[in-house]
This record gives C-alpha cells, structure tokens and sequence, in this order.
C-alpha cells in the first residue's frame, strides 16, 4: 500500500480538482500564495481571498511593498482573515529574516530550505511545504488534516506529520510516468505533489462529513484499505 496507489485511484475516480485558487497558473501570484500560507491558519479560504484582495486593492503586490507598510496598516487589511494582528506581526517578522538573508525573490525561491522556514514564528510544518512546494517548485509533498482523515480511513498509523508525508510520498517518483499518463499530461514531481494534494483536499470535501465516509468515497478507498 502506498500513496501512489491512493493517487492512481483518485485520478480514477475522475474527481476534480482543478479549481483551487493555490494552484499553479490559477488565480494567486506566488507573493499571493506565500501570504496566504499565514493568512489561511486558523480561518477559511473565502476569508484569506478577502485579505488577499485587500492587499490588491492597496497596490500591495510584493514583499517590497509590504516592508513599507507598518504592522498596523498591514493589520487592518487583513482583517477579514481573522487573528489579524498576530498575523501582521508574523508577516512583518518573516519579512524582516527575508532581507536579511535574501536579495530577491528568486534568490529566496532558490535558496531557501526548511530549516530556515520552520525557525520563522507563525510557520509550522503544513505552512512551510506548501512555500516549499507552491511558491519555489521544490519536490515536497503537502499533508494536512484531509491527508490524516484519509491515512486513517485506510487504518495507517501515523506518528508524526513526517510519517504522513512518507506514506503520502511513496513510490510516486518512481511511477511518476504511469501518473503522467493517467493525467495525460508531463508533469514534474513538484507539480505531481500539487495535484495530489489538490485531489486529496477535493477528495474530503466531497466525500467526508465530519469523520463518516460516504458510499461513493468508501468504494473509493476500501480496496486499498490494509
């Protein structure tokens, strides 16, 4: 059993997932989705939007922008997304570690790895990979709480949020061919990763309410149950 097989089976089960505004060539500049990746905690999507726009509205549009904003105008633009302030001192803080070790943005999409991310207040694990994954193309997996509903359902113990991506992960580069084939379309790993968190939120959405799976989700899942 392994994430490859959950992967090939939702592809089969032809669920959608191409909306997502995150997404790559969707909706959101990569300055939007590293925002958002604060914005989102502890709130819903359609809050985070209004934020965004918010931003937009004010012609913020890169983190050289920001860095000329004080933390209390940053503040009240996002306060559709809730726990505002705490999130405009969390911002104005990764900002500050931004210039001090990066000259730009693509310099920091290059460069910057996890242990650089994780020291940042405000970023935890699910934040930091969906950086590395959606804004630098790094070949790193998403998992969040759908991920575990999921590793559960199929009676996958995990102990960590690193043994939840591994499970998430495996045998996926080495099939990534049959994948693209499935898809009908190249992709590389990262944005094999993209599309498989993409099929496991829209997955969740569809099919669980609450902990209960529903009879299309279970016919799904169940022949790769342990």
């Amino acid at each position: 059993m392994s994430g490859y097989e959950v992967f090939k089976a939702l592809i089969h089960a032809d669920i959608e997932y191409k909306g997502f505004d995150w997404l790559e060539n969707n909706n959101l500049s990569e300055f939007e989705i590293l925002i958002s990746v604060i914005l989102t905690q502890n709130t819903n999507w359609k809050n985070v939007l209004k934020a965004l726009a918010n931003l937009k509205q004010a012609n913020i549009t890169n983190i050289e922008d920001l860095s000329n904003l004080n933390t209390q105008d940053l503040a009240i633009l996002i306060k559709p997304s809730g726990f505002y302030n705490t999130k405009a001192k969390y911002i104005k803080n990764f900002i500050q570690k931004y210039f001090q070790d990066f000259n730009s943005f693509d310099s920091f999409k290059e460069q910057v790895d996890r242990e650089w991310l994780l020291d940042i207040k405000g970023l935890g694990q699910e934040s930091v990979d969906g950086i590395l994954n959606y804004v630098c193309k790094k070949e790193v997996l998403v998992v969040d709480a759908y991920s575990a509903k999921i590793a559960k359902y199929l009676n996958y113990e995990c102990q960590s949020y690193e043994d939840l991506a591994e499970f998430f992960k495996k045998d996926i580069i080495k099939n990534q061919q049959k994948l693209n084939i499935l898809l009908k379309k190249e992709c590389k790993i990262y944005e094999l990763y993209q599309i498989f968190h993409a099929l496991i939120v829209s997955f969740c959405k569809i099919h669980f309410q609450g902990k209960k799976l529903s009879l299309d989700g279970a016919v799904i899942l169940d022949p790769l149950k342990f």
